[in-house]
């Protein structure tokens, strides 16, 4: 249902593909990003073109221009909360979370046992509270995704009866009231196609399963994409009217409702992300030449067009994850070369201001990367970061912005 990291080591995954190509299509707005290093973050230059003279990125947007003003990633203050990762925010103050503590050391001949209980952490307070059975098992607490629609009417939700089967529902925003939505799935990949149509790759347990297009009022019809190279549908989202998705080739392909074969946008696709208002899909491409592993994180509009140069690169670049508003993008970079890109950086696509978090989640270990997945908080003014941790098997760290 989810990839996960394993849950006390970062394992590095990486996907041998093809040289880079792209067909581009009509761009709207534009966004010119000139690349120098990170003088601000302590961090080296990723590439010398555009150097200014503060060292400091610069995202100019040259059409259609909304008269945004700049925004800085300033840093306000930081949480830690032990032997955690964040299952999921409830409020701006409150997180679900995961607690591991270990009971019994390994042995040569045993592996370690540990024992797992779920919390509710304040994170401005410190305070934990153990969820009883009961609490475990009602259903607000069973909510794993839940996707509002570009006009902020509606609600797509999926709430989990087991690891495989998820009830599905519409919340109109207005009344409060939620639509059932029938039919089984296996996957909780999909998005909102437009403000009135909701598109989930059900998935099955044998097959790609359906492709399912949910109107508003919770009735839905299915469609077929005729592509070869897909065995089941792993990364799939929907912006503005197009299907996105990556086949067994790590090609990601777009393609319309009520067109049968897609198009191929972008090749070495490790993964993807598209920004909730639509808008903006980072993709996270993967290379490898002679031996040379390579990921760089690059911008896109929902039309594929590149949008200016990379915000980002190393060996592999793990976690994407979108602040909610759509300002921001989280993401973590491995490099080998200590003197490369190493850890959580922040983008802020205002500013075009890239700005490293390792100081503020990880004074013993710059460098230390998440094992967990990147979570905003609901006004993306906090991001959770899980790394491992000596004494406290793994900790999140929660860091507070201005």
């Amino acid at each position: 249902m989810k990839n996960r990291f394993e849950k006390h080591g970062f394992k590095l995954l990486f996907v041998v593909a093809v040289a880079a190509a792209l067909t581009a299509c009509q761009s709207q707005d534009r966004l010119t990003i000139v690349e120098p290093g990170n003088s601000a973050t302590g961090q080296p230059p990723v590439s010398n073109a555009g150097e200014t003279a503060s060292g400091e990125r610069k995202l100019t947007v040259v059409e259609g221009a909304s008269g945004q003003s700049s925004r800085e990633v300033i840093v306000n203050q930081t949480h830690r909360i032990a032997s955690s990762n964040i299952e999921a925010w409830l409020s701006e103050n409150e997180v679900k979370v995961l607690t591991t503590k270990l009971i019994k050391e390994a042995t040569e001949t045993e592996e370690p046992q540990y024992a797992y209980t779920t919390e509710v952490v304040n994170v401005s307070t410190d305070e934990r509270r153990e969820l009883t059975k009961h609490e475990e098992s009602h259903p607000g607490e069973q909510l794993v995704k839940e996707e509002i629609s570009p006009d902020g009417k509606y609600s797509f939700i999926q709430k989990w009866r087991d690891k495989y089967t998820a009830d599905n529902f519409l919340k109109d925003l207005s009344t409060g009231k939620s639509i059932p939505v029938k039919g089984d799935n296996y996957m909780e990949i999909g998005g909102w196609l437009d403000s009135d149509t909701y598109v989930l790759a059900a998935g099955s347990m044998s097959g790609k399963g359906d492709i399912r297009l949910i109107s508003t009022d919770g009735t839905y019809t299915t469609i077929a994409i005729e592509d070869e190279d897909v065995e089941f549908y792993n990364q799939f989202g929907a912006s503005k009217g197009r299907i996105y998705y990556t086949d067994v080739n790590q090609v990601l392909k777009v393609v319309e409702p009520g067109q049968s074969k897609p198009i191929h946008l972008i090749e070495n696709v490790w993964n993807f992300a598209i920004s909730p208002d639509s808008e903006y899909i980072a993709v996270a491409t993967a290379t490898n030449t002679g031996g040379d592993e390579s990921s760089k994180l690059l911008i896109y509009d929902a039309a594929g067009s590149l949008q200016g140069s990379l915000i980002g690169k190393g060996n592999l670049i793990s976690y994407l994850s979108w602040s909610p508003d759509s300002a921001r993008i989280a993401f973590d970079v491995y490099s080998e070369n200590e003197s490369g890109m190493n850890g959580v950086y922040v983008f802020d696509t205002a500013s075009g201001k890239v700005s490293w978090m390792a100081p503020y989640y990880s004074a013993v270990h710059p460098a230390a990367h998440p094992v967990y997945p990147l979570t905003w908080s609901p006004t993306g003014k906090r991001l959770g970061i899980t790394i491992d941790d000596k004494e406290a098997l793994i900790a999140t760290h929660v860091i507070d912005f201005k």
